[in-house]
């Protein structure tokens, strides 16, 4: 099924990499449908939880959590650093795992921090992207929220393929494994709901919440794929034609006659 479905994000994205400025978004108005399910489960559930969650727990335990889980993390991004052939920072991945994990305790402390090595996030959907695979269409999934056809074939490798989860299908039995992967997934979700709390209030109070989120989410996944610096978007070149088409016109105009 993975297979069928990159093959068909790779036919998609060969027709339609996203625009100079955002999204391509032909699926809309599911999406909005999606983006509303999702909405009002924040509104009624995620959001109740995680305001209690951050009243009750103090901020230190709440970051060891966050940390704990990054840590966990680490080898699926040193795995992607390697799949990009990008060896120094598998290196600094490597070494940061290896330091958190022992003196940070299993990554309760982000040691590495300290160090002077920082974090850099890596995923499958980013190793496609560097393979050359475009973006495909914008797509809002349930419960998880903005991706595209790349990444959603990225998400579900991040799910069940990283190191970590191959460790514990090893050691498990399979209904066990598929408890923890999937306890593990929705510890992360909630991390990040909390983390980003307020951020996501700021964004369900903007007049188009969808159209922002959208924005937001390819922005930060460009930003992401190019390691913190993009390239300009080139000026499409039918564009380019109009302007110069535009200032002619212009030209004409003025000319007396």
């Amino acid at each position: 099924m993975a297979a069928a479905a990159l093959l068909m994000t790779t036919a998609c994205a060969s027709t339609h990499p996203g625009t100079a400025s955002g999204a391509h978004d032909p699926l809309e108005p599911m999406n909005r449908a999606v983006f509303e399910f999702n909405r009002v489960t924040d509104r009624v559930l995620l959001k109740p939880v995680s305001a209690a969650y951050i009243a009750v727990v103090p901020e230190a335990p709440r970051q060891g959590v966050s940390n704990v889980m990054r840590n966990l993390r680490e080898p699926w991004v040193f795995l992607n650093d390697l799949l990009q052939f990008k060896f120094d920072r598998a290196g600094a991945t490597l070494g940061r795992f290896i330091l958190n994990s022992t003196v940070g305790i299993a990554g309760l402390f982000k040691v590495s921090d300290d160090v002077g090595i920082p974090y850099h996030s890596e995923d499958f959907g980013q190793t496609l992207a560097t393979w050359g695979i475009g973006d495909g269409p914008y797509l809002v999934l349930p419960f998880v929220g903005p991706s595209n056809g790349r990444d959603a074939i990225g998400f579900a490798a991040n799910v069940y393929g990283d190191p970590v989860t191959l460790t514990l299908q090893e050691i498990d039995d399979s209904k066990k494994f598929f408890d923890l992967s999937l306890t593990r997934t929705a510890i992360e979700a909630f991390d990040a709901r909390v983390r980003f709390h307020n951020e996501i209030d700021e964004l369900y109070k903007e007049d188009d919440p969808y159209v922002v989120a959208r924005s937001v989410y390819w922005q930060r996944r460009r930003y992401e794929i190019y390691d913190g610096a993009p390239p300009e978007p080139e000026e499409d070149l039918f564009d380019q034609l109009e302007e110069q088409q535009a200032a002619i016109e212009a030209e004409d105009a003025a000319r007396p006659d």
